[in-house]
Order: structure tokens, then sequence, then C-alpha cells
């Protein structure tokens, strides 16, 4: 369980699932981090990197060019 401090103040433990639910929400203010506290907005937070990825797709699945099964009916 993670501790949590909301944006009210309030204090609460969550699961690492519903942290980051609650950070896409926008409703924490901190988060215990290992001994220490990170910050929202001031401190890097893994959650809100992942979204900016610009790197090669390397998915085999989007690779794999998928047969045409429109005509074999």
């Amino acid at each position: 369980m993670i501790r949590v401090i909301y944006k009210d103040g309030t204090e609460d433990l969550v699961t690492q699932k519903f942290l980051d639910i609650l950070l896409h929400m926008g409703e924490v203010q901190m988060f215990q981090r290992n001994n220490d506290w990170a910050v929202v907005g001031v401190d890097p937070v893994r959650h809100l990197r992942r979204a900016g990825f610009n790197g090669q797709d390397r998915r085999m699945h989007q690779q794999t060019p998928l047969p045409n099964f429109a005509h074999s009916f």
C-alpha cells in the first residue's frame, strides 16, 4: 500500500493501480516513494512520463501483415 496526501490535505493508503488512477485524475498532492515523498508537479512521476513515447514501435503484432480473409467465405 502507498501512502498518499490528497489535494484537500487528507491522507490515505492506496494500491499502486488506484494511485495511477488518482494521478490521472489530478487528485493527489504527494505520495510516499521508498522513504521520501514525491510531490506531484515537482518530482518526476513515471505515470506522467509514459504519455510522450516517440520511439520505434517494436510490438510484433504491428509488424506482421494479416492475411485478407474477406474473400475466403
